[in-house]
C-alpha cells in the first residue's frame, strides 16, 4: 500500500540495533510510505519511567535512523509538557487526524501483543490501526486479536543492559559517542562497581566540581561532571586489576599501588563505557598525581577531590578557604592544595 504509515512507539533508552532490525524487518515484508519513530515519554506498563532526557532519547534516535529517508522521528509523545501517561489511544487519534487517508499499523514485540487487552480503548485502537508483531520463531502468540506477524532474529541486547555497559557491538557508533559524550547513565554504570561510601564521595566531588566550574570556567561544566563522576571507579579494585588495567607506569611518579587508580579509572572508562574524550581522560588519569603541566578541568576535578564535604581537617587544614580561592585563583588553590596534599602520596 502506498499510503501505508508504520508506527513504532517505545521508550528507547537508549536505541539500539536491536531496533533498528526490527524497522528492517517491517521494511522489508511490508511496503511502508513513512515509518514513525515514536519515543514515549511515560508509558503505562513499563515498571521504570525513562532515564535519559525526552530530548537526549529523541536526538539519539535520530542519529541512528538519520540515513534512513521514510523514517521520521516524532516527539508528539515524548515532548509533552505535562508529565501525562504516555496512553497509544491518544497518540493514533494524533496521526489519524495527520495522516486521514493514510494506513495506520503499530509495531508491537509479543510482550504488548500478549497484554494487548490490557491498553487503554484497546477495541478503538483496533478500529484505527492495524497490529504488526514482531516474534521470535520459538515465540508463541496465544491470542485472537488479528495481526500481521514478522519472523526476526533477535539481537541478544536491551536498552537496560546497555545502560550499565553500552557495549559497542550493539549500539550505532553515533548513539555510542552521544552516550558517552553527554554523560547519560553514568549513575547506572558506576553504582554497581562501587562501594555505597565511595559512590556517595562520588557525588560529593561532583557536586562540587560542577560548582567550582560554573565560576570559574561554565564551558567545562558537562566535561567536569563526566570526569568527576568516572573519577573513582577503579579506587576500590584489587591491585591486580589496576595494574592490568595500567600496563607500564612511571614509578618514581606513582610510588605506590594506590596512587595508580586514577590512571586505571581512565582506562576503565575509556575501554568499558566508551569515553573518548581526552581531557576528561586525562583530568581522571591525573586526579591522584597531578602531571607537571595540568589543565584547568584537571585542577578543579584534583581541588573538587581533596576539598568535598565529606572530608576533614586531619584530610585538609581549611576546606572553605581553599574553596574560596579556587573560585577565585584556581592555581593559587591548586598549588597550595597539592603541596598540603602530596605527601599523603609518598
Amino acid at each position: 500500500m502506498q499510503n501505508n504509515v508504520i508506527i513504532f512507539g517505545g521508550v528507547f533508552d537508549p536505541p539500539h540495533l536491536g531496533h533498528l532490525s526490527i524497522y528492517k524487518a517491517v521494511i522489508k515484508h511490508l511496503n511502508v510510505a513513512k515509518f514513525i519513530i515514536v519515543p514515549s515519554k511515560n508509558p503505562p506498563l513499563k515498571l521504570h519511567q525513562p532515564i535519559a532526557k525526552p530530548i537526549d532519547r529523541i536526538n539519539m534516535t535520530k542519529q541512528m535512523f538519520g540515513q534512513y529517508k521514510n523514517v521520521e522521528v516524532n516527539g508528539y509523545e515524548a515532548l509533552q509538557k505535562s508529565n501525562k501517561i504516555s496512553y497509544t489511544i491518544d497518540t493514533l487519534r494524533y496521526f489519524h487526524k495527520k495522516y486521514p487517508k493514510a494506513q495506520l499499523s503499530i509495531v508491537v514485540g509479543t510482550d504488548r501483543y500478549i497484554d494487548f487487552k490490557q491498553w487503554k480503548n484497546w477495541q478503538t485502537i483496533l478500529k484505527l490501526t492495524k497490529l504488526i508483531v514482531v516474534k521470535r520463531s520459538n515465540e508463541k502468540t496465544n491470542s485472537t486479536i488479528p495481526a500481521t506477524f514478522i519472523t526476526i532474529n533477535p539481537i541478544p541486547t536491551s536498552s537496560s543492559s546497555l545502560r550499565l555497559v553500552p557495549n559497542t557491538k550493539y549500539l550505532d557508533k553515533h548513539v555510542s559517542t552521544y552516550i558517552a559524550s553527554h554523560g547519560l547513565y553514568i549513575s547506572n554504570q558506576i553504582k554497581p562497581i562501587m562501594s555505597k561510601k565511595r559512590y556517595e564521595h562520588t557525588l560529593r566531588v561532583t557536586k562540587l566540581v560542577v560548582e567550582l566550574a560554573k565560576v570559574i570556567n561554565k564551558k567545562l561544566v558537562d566535561s567536569v561532571y563526566i570526569a568527576a563522576m568516572y573519577h573513582d571507579v577503579a579506587k576500590e579494585f584489587t591491585d591486580q586489576q589496576v595494574l592490568s588495567l595500567v600496563g607500564k607506569y612511571d614509578h618514581q611518579r606513582f610510588p605506590t599501588v594506590h596512587t595508580l587508580h586514577g590512571v586505571a579509572s581512565a582506562q576503565y572508562v575509556k575501554r568499558f563505557f566508551n569515553i573518548q574524550n581526552k581531557s576528561i581522560l586525562n583530568a581522571i588519569a591525573n586526579h591522584v598525581v597531578p602531571n607537571k603541566n595540568p589543565s584547568m578541568l584537571d585542577m578543579i576535578l584534583y581541588c573538587a577531590d581533596k576539598l568535598e564535604p565529606g572530608r576533614s581537617k586531619d584530610d585538609v587544614s581549611d576546606i572553605n578557604g581553599y574553596i574560596s580561592l579556587a573560585k577565585h585563583n584556581l592555581k593559587s588553590a591548586f598549588a597550595k592544595l597539592y603541596k598540603e596534599t602530596n605527601a599523603h602520596y609518598n
